[in-house]
């Protein structure tokens, strides 16, 4: 079958049967402990017997959420009804699924609200200062890749910016597309996040309080109208799926394919230069090849005129990935372009190497801050957790020689 099938239907199974791998992840090894424990251990832990039963609850509420979003994606995106058709989803796919109940949480519900000021918020509040017209934003184009579930380019458009969204992950893309177009009011759903994690836990309550999403109707960026009556609200939000550096980089960035489809070809050459801001929240570190990306936020931002906007650490995503990809390049000057090999791990730079590979690249800094604490997809009531320290810079591409 199809890869790209594949890749879509074994997404979609594994929301649809997640409260299978939830049971076996959760539920099983606490009731297979209880069955070990000795009468006067069970005498110490007598909520024990209860705290599974709520857990096997809850394993069912969030299923109820995710098999409901698989049928109405499988339809939206043409996949067959029938999920026993479904390619086989692997564990990577289920836990996938667990960690976008968290994202769900960061983005969209009211446990994140912390984290989007100190991100989302400060990243939208300088395109603001930059644009304070609501009349001429629309005018003005921003992309946002590894845009995640969307908050951020809602948040863009509910402003009154002209945003496109681009993600790499079917888990993204189905829930993002779920939350944006397929829900009706504000806090429509409840999801329980929290339940796949046992650390740092206050109280039993807190582990399966539920959480609401989303936070805030999609639907709410037609108030624009009033103040745009001339726009047509529905037209400035948009989401691109796929490589960030192959849909939106320079035609030396080829893709590992042997043949690029028309269409890829035509939208890399439709967005040259077309975006007046660029945002990158949480997504440079998860490059493998950082000159690529910096090439393509290059290629795709207005010369001279165009910023980019980033808010995120340096966790290097592939920093112990020893897998092996390829890549078409011309490796000296005069000869053909041919098929290489390298490891994905390998090209992770220091902040100082980094500042110093974008200013040799023709990027100006206009503004940096340093050593911004935030925590990512965390339970806000939790007793501890990762705390990243993140770099916030403004910077502009200025055309030079190079």
């Amino acid at each position: 079958m199809d890869e790209e099938w594949n890749a879509l239907s074994g997404t979609l199974a594994a929301f649809h049967n997640f409260h299978r791998w939830s049971y076996e992840e959760v539920v099983k090894p606490r009731r297979i402990r209880e069955a070990s424990m000795n009468d006067s251990e069970k005498k110490l832990l007598p909520w024990y017997t209860k705290h599974t039963s709520d857990l096997a609850e809850a394993v069912q509420l969030n299923s109820h959420f995710c098999s409901g979003l698989a049928s109405v994606a499988a339809s939206q995106w043409g996949v067959g009804a029938d999920p026993t058709a479904w390619a086989e989803p692997s564990g990577s796919d289920f836990d996938k699924v667990r960690s976008t109940l968290l994202q769900l949480g960061r983005e969209w519900s009211s446990d994140g609200v912390k984290e989007r000021e100190i991100s989302f918020e400060r990243i939208v509040n300088e395109a603001i200062e930059r644009y304070p017209e609501v009349a001429q934003r629309p005018d003005v184009n921003v992309l946002v890749p590894g845009c995640g579930l969307g908050r951020l380019v809602y948040e863009f458009v509910h402003r009154g910016f002209k945003c496109q969204g681009n993600e790499f992950s079917y888990h993204m893309l189905l829930t993002s597309n779920y939350i944006l177009n397929n829900c009706q009011f504000a806090n429509e759903h409840s999801i329980l996040p929290y339940i796949y994690k046992a650390s740092h836990v206050h109280k039993r309550s807190l582990q399966l309080r539920p959480v609401t999403v989303p936070d805030v109707s999609a639907r709410d960026i037609h108030d624009l109208q009033a103040q745009l009556p001339n726009v047509d609200i529905s037209e400035l939000m948009s989401m691109a799926a796929g490589s960030f550096t192959e849909l939106y980089g320079p035609e030396e960035i080829q893709s590992v394919e042997e043949v690029q489809s028309a269409d890829a070809i035509q939208f890399r050459q439709s967005v040259q230069g077309s975006f007046d801001i660029l945002c990158t929240c949480f997504f440079l570190d998860t490059a493998s090849n950082i000159v690529d990306y910096l090439k393509t936020i290059r290629h795709c931002l207005k010369k001279n005129s165009g910023i980019w906007i980033n808010f995120g650490p340096l966790l290097w995503h592939f920093e112990d990935d020893a897998g092996v990809e390829y890549a078409t390049k011309i490796l000296k000057e005069g000869d053909e372009p041919r098929k290489v090999a390298t490891t994905r791990k390998g090209m992770e730079l220091s902040l100082e190497d980094l500042l110093q590979l974008m200013s040799d690249m023709g990027f100006i800094l206009e503004k940096h801050e340093s050593g911004i604490k935030t925590t990512y997809s965390g339970d806000p009531r939790a007793m501890g957790g990762y705390v990243y320290e993140c770099e916030f810079w403004v910077a502009r591409w200025r055309e030079r020689g190079d």
